[in-house]
């Protein structure tokens, strides 16, 4: 009986210090490892969100150019020239990152044309309308519009735009590209336009682009 008790006590010594650090480290590593996982997921999940944001904002801000765009129309003359221009070109300024042009949005009842402008400022795509300065045309079928500086409404489309980026390309009637500076405004018939948003921690940059037709465009000039 004692001999048998003895060696009980002999087989019953526990974890040696060997087995305890070679369980800890076991541990340790299995919380580096979902740790890791986890902030890879967080990543994963912030990246999808911020690709998600910039596509959504693009798309907003493609459809308010696109609706805008394609009400360009030029702007009557309040007295022209016999046998020379009936109108004022439907766009006043046109370059790779901004465009102004008068766009006759909705008119009826008391709502007037708007004069707008898309414009990249500090790497925001941001729209500014002047209202007319009347409800109804003058002379001709003549406009006039707010010339302060300041618009009557400015608001940001979208943002994290890259620098450099051409965002306008105009064309002619026919189709072909117009190399800037345009020095025929009434020219352009058409315009490509190209928002790209580079997302916060992506790699690769978010691109939407759209050709945008213009039915009003007369024969201003």
């Amino acid at each position: 009986m004692r001999r048998r008790l003895g060696a009980d006590r002999r087989t019953d010594t526990g974890l040696t210090l060997v087995e305890l650090l070679i369980a800890m480290g076991i541990a340790a590593l299995i919380a580096t490892l979902a740790g890791s996982l986890f902030v890879a997921s967080t990543h994963s999940v912030s990246l999808a969100q911020s690709i998600d944001n910039g596509t959504r904002q693009g798309s907003n801000g493609m459809n308010e150019m696109a609706r805008m765009v394609r009400a360009a129309t030029p702007n009557p003359l309040a007295n022209p020239t016999p046998g020379g221009a009936q109108n004022d070109p439907a766009f006043v300024s046109a370059t790779a990152t901004s465009v102004l042009f008068y766009a006759f949005v909705n008119l009826s009842g008391a709502e007037s044309p708007v004069k707008v402008q898309f414009a990249v400022v500090n790497g925001q795509l941001v729209e500014s309308q002047w209202k007319a300065t009347t409800t109804t045309a003058g002379t001709n079928g003549h406009w006039d519009f707010n010339t302060s500086a300041t618009p009557d409404l400015k608001r940001t489309l979208c943002g994290s735009i890259p620098s450099s980026v051409v965002v306008f390309q105009y064309f002619d009637a026919s189709g072909a590209p117009l190399t800037l500076p345009i020095s025929t405004l009434s020219a352009i018939a058409s315009i490509t336009i190209t928002i790209t948003i580079q997302p916060t921690g992506a790699a690769s940059a978010v691109t939407l682009t759209n050709s945008v037709g213009m039915s009003n465009i007369g024969s201003g000039s």
